[in-house]
């Protein structure tokens, strides 16, 4: 699509997105707990991670349908998804508020939660983000094994 087409028809945007310890959207805000972070250290592999949150700042053109299907991915640095190739899905309702100028966009906050990830191997990492079925962002961060600390002399 170029991009006066792109222009004429145009589609819910990402504003920003983050991964982090914890999000949740409440009220067109996110509340995020230890977010931005791109490196995640484990003791070993395959590492089990007890709960990652996915925050995502939309831009929606309006007028706009009146809903979109919204996804995240887990994917490895070879491009295969670790969600089993099901995407985490929700349906976003589009409602503008009243005093909404005609043409203006609007924007609009989600939170994904995953829980018990597992990584198999130290590396890249990635959630991809889709607006229906388009890829519109992508939040990459790495994996890796903490360094063991060497053990303490006796007697020193």
């Amino acid at each position: 699509m170029d991009s006066l087409e792109a222009s004429l028809d145009p589609k819910p945007t990402v504003e920003f997105a983050m991964v982090a310890d914890a999000v949740q959207a409440v009220g067109g805000k996110l509340y995020i707990l230890g977010g931005g972070w791109e490196l995640l250290y484990v003791e070993s592999f395959p590492a089990r991670h007890p709960s990652i949150g996915v925050g995502i700042r939309l831009r929606v053109p309006w007028p706009f349908a009146d809903s979109f299907k919204l996804s995240v991915d887990l994917m490895n640095e070879d491009g295969r998804s670790l969600l089993g190739n099901t995407r985490f899905s929700r349906t976003v309702q589009v409602r503008p508020p009243v005093r909404r100028l005609p043409g203006a966009e609007m924007g609009m906050t989600r939170a994904f939660t995953f829980n018990n990830l597992v990584f198999p191997r130290p590396g890249g990492y990635s959630f991809p983000i889709y607006v229906e079925d388009d890829e519109v962002f992508r939040i990459p961060f790495r994996v890796l094994e903490r360094a063991r600390r060497a053990p303490r002399a006796r007697g020193s």
